[in-house]
């Protein structure tokens, strides 16, 4: 950008590129939740139009912000933000900017795929999780459907690092591994996947449903989060129901871990005598094929008994 472009001439040149016969002016005297629907309206058509490798809407933010969350203003040699450039633009350019602003801010947030406040932009409670009825209803029946697919990856973002900071590794790689059978593609970010929007939520959700529903169910039934992971690790996935011969030997794993491994250290004995008791366990209560040495499953069970050994284990009010 040149420092000679005055501040009206700066603003032109945006109306001109993403707002050209949008009615942008007679937006500008909108309130409420008319205003809110010209902003959400221009968000959805940003996001739907592709610019280069990613959505105008992206192009937008980057007129103003960085990429980081947090909105982080690029004031340098834009004239739209120094002393003199604000004070040279008239009340109805002023008013404008602000709404210009207002869908970039959203452009942002949404197109970078970065947590927004629920409750000051949709209205509801700002929890990003499927126990959150009004957000699933929203992502399911909003004309804003790509808004809505950009919402539902933010959801699937924030799972992955529940997850893993939790250490629920099979529900960690549940989420990163989405697959369609329908669509034959694994479920990547909005922009670089052809998977129709409304679809593309629905089978996001279905997955955390799975997930919530599994962990629920676990509750329900008094198990100690310890022991849902331990029978989920076995396992290697997420399944639909619990299996009472996989439990038995998710708990025998666990009283083992609870007595012979809790807070003493890794060491490489210690190691060896889990993997011959995982073992011991896999011929005792599981079918053949289960858990070998070298499937996913035995790894997620050695790297639990790690944590365990290191003294991390999860209580018993522990929630996701």
């Amino acid at each position: 950008m040149k420092q000679t472009m005055t501040a009206s001439e700066r603003l032109a040149k945006i109306e001109n590129f993403f707002f050209k016969g949008q009615g942008l002016s007679r937006a500008c005297k909108l309130s409420g939740e008319e205003r809110k629907s010209y902003v959400f309206a221009q968000v959805e058509r940003l996001l739907a139009t592709e610019h280069g490798s990613s959505p105008l809407a992206v192009w937008l933010s980057d007129q103003f912000w960085t990429a980081d969350a947090g909105r982080e203003m690029m004031y340098e040699n834009d004239p739209l933000f120094s002393k003199e450039g604000k004070k040279s633009l008239t009340d109805k350019e002023t008013a404008r900017l602000e709404l210009i602003l207002e869908i970039a801010g959203l452009c942002h947030d949404i197109g970078l795929y970065q947590q927004f406040d629920l409750k000051q932009v949709l209205g509801f409670r700002n929890k990003w999780w499927v126990s959150n009825k009004r957000l699933v209803e929203w992502l399911k029946t909003t004309e804003y459907e790509h808004m809505a697919m950009c919402v539902a990856y933010i959801m699937r973002k924030q799972a992955i690092d529940v997850f893993f900071d939790t250490y629920y590794m099979p529900a960690q790689d549940e989420m990163a591994e989405i697959f369609s059978s329908e669509f034959h593609e694994l479920l990547r970010n909005p922009n670089d996947t052809k998977i129709p929007p409304r679809a593309y939520v629905d089978i996001l959700l279905e997955t955390m449903f799975l997930i919530e529903r599994h962990w629920q169910r676990g509750r329900r039934r008094k198990l100690s989060p310890e022991v849902v992971i331990l029978h989920d690790e076995i396992y290697g996935l997420i399944p639909l129901q619990f299996s009472s011969f996989v439990l038995q030997a998710a708990q025998t794993l666990y009283d083992y871990m609870n007595n012979e491994m809790f807070g003493l250290g890794v060491s490489k004995p210690r190691m060896n005598s889990f993997a011959d008791k995982v073992r011991e366990v896999r011929t005792e209560f599981l079918a053949e094929g289960w858990i070998t040495d070298d499937s996913l499953s035995f790894g997620y069970l050695m790297a639990h008994a790690e944590r365990c050994c290191q003294g991390h284990w999860h209580k018993e009010d522990f929630v996701l």
